[in-house]
């Protein structure tokens, strides 16, 4: 039974699909139904941005590739996350928060001379801090307080030690396609990430030159929050027989092609259960 402002509703299969915007009222509803959750992961990094030339050997062929890295120092996995092929770099506004992202055209005419892709940390959290997307949440707000919203950096600066300055982003040989601060991204993303992120650009420059390249923009921050992680069966099902939830808002899908395959996947199981 379900009871809302229209009336009182009952059946014998409830599927709830909130997605990541319903995240807090998902775990409103899972701690009043006793459903056990537990905290999820947040993703944090910065966005590249470079010559479309450095990667085109790789995205002529697979438009968007997936490339993973286990770092030497601290055996973090980092990887590439949201690959534009002649692209622009955007800001993206969560809750407030300015972060940074990437698209781009079909229009040949709106293509850009860069390609632009995420380096991703991935951090899990254990006992007993359970705020995971306050974690990220609070990296990005430090962005938005030193720079006013997305920080951009080149890495040569980055590796020196200094942070860019308008001359140093104007005289660099990659123009950037957002208008975003200069400043220092050492100072806002954790070292260990941040160490992860320089590790991994040194090892895509052997597979793509001219990634480490002084000029290849930087910009920060980048995070992908996810919802908590419900308890739920092999059917996405709940504790509750009959309740099933599905989609970003389970905390088990995290893409559009994996929240859709939950659905029709619960479908399913409520046709051949109850039909």
């Amino acid at each position: 039974m379900i009871t809302t402002p229209e009336g009182e509703f009952s059946g014998r299969a409830c599927v709830a699909s909130v997605g990541r915007s319903g995240s807090t009222w998902m775990e409103r509803v899972c701690r009043t139904l006793g459903i056990p959750t537990q905290s999820n992961r947040v993703d944090i990094g910065v966005r590249v941005e470079l010559p479309a030339a450095v990667f085109s050997h790789i995205t002529d062929k697979v438009y968007e590739s997936k490339i993973v890295y286990k770092t030497e120092k601290y055996q973090d996995l980092v990887r590439t996350f949201c690959m534009n092929p002649r692209g622009a770099v955007v800001n993206e506004n969560t809750n407030g928060i300015v972060t940074v992202n990437g698209h781009s055209y079909e229009d040949p005419e709106k293509q850009t001379g860069n390609t632009n892709f995420a380096l991703l940390v991935s951090k899990h959290f254990t006992e007993p801090f359970k705020d995971s997307n306050g974690y990220g949440e609070s990296i990005a707000r430090l962005s938005n307080m030193l720079g006013g919203g997305v920080i951009i950096q080149r890495f040569g600066d980055l590796i020196r030690g200094q942070r860019s300055t308008p001359s140093r982003i104007g005289n660099s040989f990659v123009e950037p396609t957002l208008s975003a601060t200069p400043g220092d991204l050492s100072l806002v993303i954790p070292k260990r990430i941040l160490d992860g992120i320089i590790e991994m650009i040194y090892a895509l420059d052997k597979i793509a030159p001219g990634t480490a390249n002084d000029d290849t923009l930087l910009y920060g921050v980048e995070v992908k929050f996810y919802n908590m992680e419900v308890a739920l069966d092999e059917h996405l099902e709940t504790c509750h027989p009959g309740l099933f939830i599905i989609g970003d808002g389970s905390g088990v899908t995290h893409s559009l092609s994996q929240a859709s395959a939950s659905g029709i996947y619960v479908a399913d199981q409520i046709l051949e259960r109850y039909m």
